[in-house]
C-alpha cells in the first residue's frame, strides 16, 4: 500500500519546497522514479517566472525529477510501487478546470464533478498501488467570503477535494512562514 501526504497553506508559505524535501527524501530511501505533476500554466510573467524558479530549484535538488504537465486531463503515466508523485498543485489544476468548462451552461456542474471523480479514482489507484504521493494546495478558505459566484463555487469545489484528501491521506501539514505543522 502506497502513501498519502496532503500539503496545504497560504500563497508564499513554503509548500513547494517542504514538499519537495520530503519526495527528495523518499526518493533516496527508495531510489524508485521521481514524478513532478505540475498544473501551472504561464500566461502572464508572474506565473512564467513562478515555474522556472519551481524548475530551477527541481534542478538544485541534483534529483532525476520527471515532469508531467497535467493542466487538466489526468496523466497516463503508470505509476510503480515506491514511485513517488509530487503534484503541485490541486489548487491551479481546479483552477484550469474551471477555466475549461466556463463555456458550458447546463452540464457544467456534472462535467467538473466527473473530473473530479476521476481524479480521486487516480489517486486511490496510485496509493494501492504502492505510489508514495504528495498533493499540495493552497489554503484559499480561511480568506474573506466573496460576493462572486465563480469565486464561491471554486472555494465549495475545492474545500470538498480538501476534505476528501485529508480523510483518505496518512499525513496532513499546513505551512505558515516556512513552518510545517503536522495536522495529520
Amino acid at each position: 500500500m502506497g502513501k498519502i501526504i496532503f500539503i496545504t497553506g497560504g500563497v508564499r508559505s513554503g509548500k513547494s519546497s517542504f514538499a519537495e524535501s520530503v519526495a527528495v527524501k523518499f526518493f533516496d530511501q527508495n531510489q524508485k522514479g521521481l514524478y513532478y505533476l505540475a498544473s501551472g500554466v504561464p500566461f502572464d510573467e508572474e506565473m512564467k517566472s513562478r515555474i522556472v524558479r519551481h524548475q530551477k530549484d527541481r534542478e538544485r535538488s541534483k534529483k532525476p525529477w520527471y515532469t508531467i504537465d497535467v493542466i487538466d486531463d489526468l496523466p497516463v503515466q503508470r505509476f510503480q510501487e515506491n514511485d513517488i508523485v509530487l503534484w503541485d498543485c490541486i489548487t491551479t489544476w481546479l483552477n484550469n478546470i474551471l477555466y475549461k468548462t466556463e463555456h458550458l451552461k447546463e452540464d457544467r456542474l456534472h462535467t467538473i464533478y466527473h473530473w473530479m471523480h476521476q481524479f480521486q479514482q487516480a489517486i486511490t489507484q496510485w496509493k494501492e498501488n504502492g505510489v508514495i504521493i504528495l498533493i499540495v494546495s493552497n489554503e484559499v478558505l480561511d480568506e474573506v467570503p466573496s460576493s462572486f459566484k465563480e469565486v464561491q463555487l471554486y472555494r465549495k469545489l475545492l474545500g470538498t477535494l480538501h476534505q476528501w484528501i485529508v480523510s483518505i491521506c496518512d499525513e496532513a501539514y499546513e505551512l505558515d512562514y516556512g513552518i510545517p505543522v503536522r495536522r495529520k
